[in-house]
C-alpha cells in the first residue's frame, strides 16, 4: 500500500467546477494523490456540503492511494442556483456527471462514498453510473421500499403528494424541525453552533424539493444491483436507526458487505475517521479492486479491546453495583433521569478533538491536581534498588499524568504504567510520551485479569474508572492482585446523593456543559461507607487518616462555586478554569457524612503478618 506522509508531498486541494443536472456548474473541490488506485467521490447528506469532509478527505489521501473528490449538490453549498431548491433527480444527475468526469480525468475507477441522505443517493446513482465500480453507503435509506418511520410514510401519502404540486417550493420546511442535529453531531457539542452559523449551510428546504426525496421511484428494485457495495452505519445512531439499515442491507443485491461501527453515531467520516477510513480502504481494494469474494473490516486488537468493552457495558446497563445499596430516592432519581457508561465512554473517546473537550480533559487534571494535594501524604514507602512503580487507570491521552510529574517532583523517579480502554486516547499519550521511557502505555479493559500484572505496583491510581465503569468488585480484584503487599490504592468518585445527580446526571451535563444526554450512570456512584465496605471484603486495609485517625482516610473534593451551576456554566462557554476551584473538605453533617461532589480516598494491601495500619 502506498502512503504519503510528508506534508510537502501532495499538491493543494483544487477548487473547480463541472456540468451538472440542467447544465448548472456544480462546486468540486480535488484532493489529488500522484499514485492513486482510485478515485472517491463524496456525496453529502441534507443540509451540508462538501467542506464538512474536508479533513476526511485530506487524511484520507494521505494515508492511502487516492484521489477524493467533493462537490456540492444542486441547491448546496458553493453551487449557484436557489437554495433547498431540487429534485432527487437533479442529485442523481449531479452524481453521474461528477463520476463520469472523475473517470475521464483520472483513468481510475471510481468508487462512490454517500453518507446519511447522500447513501440513498449514492446507492441509486449505481443505475445511472456505468462507470462507477462501487459504492459505499454510510446510514442508506430506501423510501420506495422500506419507510424508516411514519413521518416518511406520512410524505409518501397522496395528500403529500397532492399538497407538493399545489405548494410548490414556496413553503420552506424547517430542517431542524424534522431532523436532531444535536443528535446527529453530539460527539462535538461544539460542532452545530458552528455549522449554525456557516452561511453556506442550508437549512430550510422548497417543500416540493423535499417531497421529492421521500418519492422517488427507482426503474429497479434494489435487489437487482450488480456492483459491489458497502453498507456502513453506527451501532449508536440516533438519526438513521441501525435495525433500518440492516434491513436496506438485506433488500440489496448483488456483492454486498455490511459494516455496523461499534460505539459509532451517525458521523462516521468525522468521529470515526481513522478506524472508518481504514475499513473503507480495505473494502475498496478487495472487494472492487480485487473483486475478493468476502472481506472482514480490519480492526486490530486494541481497537477491539474498546469495542469489547462497549458491548460489555451496553450487556450490564440494566442492574446497578450488586455490593452498593440503593434507597428509595436512588432508585427514583434514576427512574427520573439518568444515562450510561457506554455513552460516556464514546464521548471521551469520541470528542478527543474538540475544545469541548479539551476543556473537559483540563477541568479532570485539575482534580488531579487537587485530590493529589491529600493523597501525597499517603505514599508508601519504598524499599530496595527496583523503582517505584504506578499504574494510572483511567489514564485517557495522558494529560494528567503530565501534570502530575510537573507537580509532584518525587513521582518523576517512578516508573510510570497508563491503562485505558480507549484506543485513540493510548494512542495519542504514547506520540506525547514517546520521549519518556518511564512512562507507558497500554490498552485494555482491567477487569479481564490479564491486563494489569500480578504483584507490580506501588500505587494504582484510579480517577474517572469507578463512575464510568461497572462492575467495580471485579476492578478492586484485579488492582490488589495488582498491588505490591503494602502498595496502595487512590480513587477519586463521586458521591451518590441528590447534588450528584443534579452536577453529574441531568442539570451538570445538560444545561452547564451542553451535552446532548447525560454521559453518567448515577448507580455506578459510590457512597464512601459502602465502598469502604467493599475495599474491606476484598482484602485490602483501610488507611486512617493523617490528623484525625479515627477517621479513614478520605476527604471531599468540592468546587468552591458551591451549589451555584451559572459560574460553572460560565466557566464551560468561555473555556476558563480560572473561576472553577477545588478544595478539599470534610464530610458534610447535612449529608449524612457524606460530600458534596467527588471525594478522595486511600487504602492499601496488607503486608503478610502485618497488623492494623
Amino acid at each position: 500500500m502506498t502512503t504519503v506522509k510528508p506534508e510537502s508531498a501532495l499538491e493543494s486541494p483544487v477548487d473547480a467546477s463541472i456540468a451538472g443536472s440542467n447544465g448548472k456548474p456544480l462546486f468540486l473541490k480535488r484532493y489529488e494523490h500522484p499514485n492513486a488506485q482510485y478515485t472517491l467521490v463524496l456525496v453529502h447528506g441534507t443540509a451540508g456540503y462538501s467542506a464538512a469532509y474536508h479533513d476526511f478527505a485530506e487524511q484520507f489521501r494521505r494515508r492511502f492511494p487516492a484521489t477524493v473528490w467533493a462537490f456540492d449538490l444542486t441547491g448546496h453549498g458553493r453551487t449557484p442556483g436557489p437554495r433547498g431548491v431540487f429534485t432527487f433527480e437533479d442529485f442523481l444527475e449531479d452524481v453521474r456527471a461528477v463520476s463520469d468526469h472523475a473517470a475521464e480525468r483520472t483513468g481510475l475507477p471510481v468508487v462512490l462514498h454517500g453518507a446519511s441522505q447522500g447513501g440513498e443517493i449514492a446507492f441509486h446513482a449505481l443505475a445511472l453510473c456505468p462507470r462507477v465500480a462501487g459504492a459505499v453507503c454510510m446510514n442508506i435509506l430506501l423510501n420506495d421500499e422500506l419507510q424508516m418511520n411514519r413521518s416518511i410514510r406520512l410524505m409518501r401519502s397522496a395528500a403529500m403528494d397532492r399538497l407538493a404540486r399545489g405548494l410548490g417550493d414556496r413553503v420552506r420546511v424547517p430542517l431542524r424541525r424534522f431532523i436532531d442535529f444535536k443528535a446527529a453531531y453530539q460527539e462535538d457539542p461544539d460542532l452545530l453552533p458552528e455549522k449554525l452559523a456557516d452561511p453556506l449551510s442550508v437549512w430550510f428546504y422548497g417543500f416540493k424539493s423535499y417531497h421529492s426525496v421521500f418519492n422517488y421511484k427507482p426503474d429497479q428494485p434494489a435487489a437487482a444491483n450488480t456492483t459491489p457495495v458497502l453498507i456502513a452505519c453506527g451501532e449508536n445512531d440516533e438519526i438513521v436507526d441501525p435495525h433500518h439499515v440492516r434491513a436496506c442491507f438485506e433488500r440489496i443485491g448483488g456483492p454486498k458487505d455490511l459494516f455496523v461501527m461499534p460505539g459509532g453515531g451517525h458521523q462516521l467520516m468525522l468521529f470515526e475517521t481513522d478506524v472508518y477510513s481504514r475499513v473503507l480502504d480495505s473494502w475498496i481494494r478487495e472487494r472492487v479492486l480485487g473483486r475478493a469474494h468476502s472481506w472482514t473490516a480490519p480492526l486490530n486488537d486494541e481497537e477491539r479491546a474498546y469495542f469489547d468493552f462497549l458491548q460489555r457495558e451496553q450487556r450490564g446497563e440494566a442492574g446497578g453495583e450488586p455490593d452498593y445499596r440503593y434507597s428509595w430516592l436512588d432508585r427514583f432519581l434514576t427512574r427520573v433521569h439518568n444515562g450510561t457508561i457506554e455513552r460516556g465512554v464514546r464521548y471521551f473517546a469520541q470528542a478527543q478533538a474538540s475544545a469541548h473537550w479539551r476543556f473537559t480533559e483540563e477541568l479532570v487534571s485539575k482534580i488531579d491536581y487537587a485530590a493529589w494535594q491529600f493523597l501525597r501524604d499517603y505514599l508508601p514507602e519504598t524499599a530496595g534498588t527496583e523503582r517505584a512503580r504506578m499504574a494510572v487507570v483511567g489514564c485517557g491521552s495522558g494529560n494528567a499524568i503530565r501534570g502530575l510529574l510537573k507537580v509532584e517532583p518525587e513521582l518523576r523517579d517512578w516508573e510510570i504504567d497508563g491503562f485505558d480502554v480507549d484506543y485513540k486516547a493510548i494512542r495519542t499519550a504514547r506520540r506525547s510520551f514517546a520521549d519518556i521511557a518511564s512512562v507507558q502505555f497500554h490498552v485494555g479493559d482491567i477487569r479481564d485479569r490479564n491486563v494489569l500484572p500480578s504483584d507490580q505496583f506501588d500505587v494504582v491510581y484510579m480517577h474517572g474508572i469507578l463512575d464510568h465503569c461497572g462492575e467495580h468488585r471485579a476492578i478492586l480484584a484485579n488492582v490488589h492482585r495488582a498491588l505490591k503487599p503494602g502498595g496502595r490504592v487512590f480513587y477519586v468518585a463521586p458521591d451518590r446523593n441528590l447534588y450528584t445527580w443534579l452536577s453529574f446526571v441531568t442539570v451538570g451535563p445538560l444545561f452547564v456543559s451542553g451535552l446532548y444526554k447525560s454521559n453518567h450512570d448515577f448507580r455506578r456512584f459510590p457512597r464512601p461507607t459502602e465502598f469502604s465496605r467493599l475495599l474491606e471484603d476484598l482484602g485490602y486495609r483501610l488507611l486512617r487518616k493523617h490528623g484525625a485517625f479515627q477517621l479513614p482516610a478520605i476527604a471531599g473534593l468540592e468546587y468552591t462555586t458551591g451549589m451555584n451551576p451559572f459560574a460553572a456554566r460560565r466557566s464551560f462557554r468561555k473555556r476558563d478554569l480560572g473561576g472553577l476551584t477545588i478544595e478539599l473538605t470534610k464530610a458534610r453533617s447535612w449529608l449524612g457524612g457524606r460530600y458534596l461532589g467527588e471525594y478522595v480516598g486511600a487504602a492499601g494491601k496488607p503486608v503478610a503478618g502485618q497488623g492494623e495500619w
